[in-house]
């Protein structure tokens, strides 16, 4: 990570920035709604509020919980009746579940925007793309849940995991207290199973943690610590809810085996290589342009990611890769940012004192102090 490196970016005028998140805030709403007028949705909601859709979707319970809540719920009722009756915009009858999905669908995606620019202004060393980042990440959104060909379906789930996933490494890249990420991973977890990734993502940005690679720091008592009570408490609540769910209908399918057909039929790899927003392949090829080392490790996610879902998933479904949309804008920012630099030779911006905190602090010696003075 970069030491000299800002919380986010830095605009030359507040007016600009407000001005700007607004339009961010007014695309995302833009983008939800044809999310929700285009995809439909592969599970029934009544099913799914009362618990009796196929697995393992039933199994991801928070937003369950949430819509039953919304459900009964005698205040959004009332609103969502008066807007089906006085707002012609709207030709059928406006359940009371569409304004939680519509607001944990938009925070979820606002959330996965600000995350990529915050991280893209700490490993910046010009920040000329930070105005960029956020509309790079509604296109990226775009392309992974709506501009879908094969099997364009939506989940109840999705842009909340997005969400989540996206604090989780905004937690993990700018080293906050592990406490923060475990009640993130806990209540996460509850969401969609993905969760497990991010001890992926936390392991191997403890590996960079002094800004080299130091792999002994992946099984030290500090990272272990962290990873394996999250690890027991993913385990321990998956066995737990598949039981609670086992009379279900089952939708567990033999994923590898379509899989390696889909890998073989060309009218499939469009599809297969939008995950990401086709910013994956560029990303490997060019990944030595990123200097930060969190950031270039974590790259090894990728993979991993791929054979989860190769073995659980079927891989053209592009929606199944977007817990990554954050990682893959900031990345995507860093490369154009650094091959721009390189070809119209614009120097790094000076920095302002790090707001991150070094992990120790070395006082330099009386000659490393004359050799600075001197220099």
């Amino acid at each position: 990570m970069n030491s000299a490196a800002h919380a986010g970016p830095v605009p030359s005028n507040r007016k600009y920035r407000a001005v700007a998140w607004i339009i961010y805030i007014l695309a995302t709403i833009q983008l939800v709604w044809a999310y929700h007028s285009r995809v439909p949705p592969y599970l029934h909601l009544d099913r799914y509020e009362n618990g009796l859709e196929v697995t393992p979707c039933q199994t991801r319970v928070l937003m369950m919980w949430l819509l039953r809540w919304a459900h009964h719920n005698a205040l959004l009722i009332r609103v969502a009746d008066l807007l089906s009756r006085y707002t012609p915009i709207y030709r059928s009858h406006i359940a009371p579940e569409t304004f939680v999905l519509a607001i944990t669908d938009t925070v979820g995606i606002v959330l996965a925007g600000w995350v990529a620019t915050r991280i893209y202004g700490a490993a910046s060393e010009r920040r000329l793309l930070s105005a960029y980042i956020y509309p790079l990440v509604l296109v990226l959104c775009a392309v992974t849940y709506v501009l879908v060909s094969l099997h364009a379906r939506s989940f109840f789930y999705d842009l909340p995991s997005l969400g989540f996933f996206a604090v989780g490494l905004y937690l993990i890249y700018f080293r906050k207290h592990p406490i923060w990420i475990a009640v993130l991973f806990v209540v996460a977890t509850l969401n969609r199973e993905t969760t497990l990734v991010l001890l992926l993502f936390f392991v191997l940005a403890a590996i960079t943690e002094t800004g080299g690679v130091e792999w002994r720091r992946c099984y030290a008592p500090r990272t272990l610590a962290v990873v394996v009570p999250l690890a027991v408490y993913w385990t321990a609540w998956h066995i737990y809810v598949n039981r609670l769910y086992a009379g279900n209908t089952a939708a567990w399918i033999p994923a590898y085996k379509i899989n390696l057909v889909l890998l073989a039929w060309p009218p499939a790899w469009p599809q297969l290589f939008a995950a990401g927003g086709y910013l994956v392949l560029p990303i490997l090829l060019y990944r030595r342009r990123v200097n930060d080392a969190t950031l270039r490790i974590w790259l090894w996610t990728l993979p991993a990611w791929f054979g989860l879902m190769f073995l659980y998933g079927i891989i053209v479904e592009s929606r199944l890769y977007g817990e990554l949309i954050p990682y893959l804008a900031c990345m995507g920012g860093l490369i154009a940012e650094q091959s721009i630099a390189t070809r119209t030779g614009i120097e790094a911006q000076p920095s302002e004192p790090a707001k991150v905190l070094p992990i120790t602090i070395v006082p330099p010696s009386h000659v490393e102090m004359a050799a600075r003075a001197t220099s």
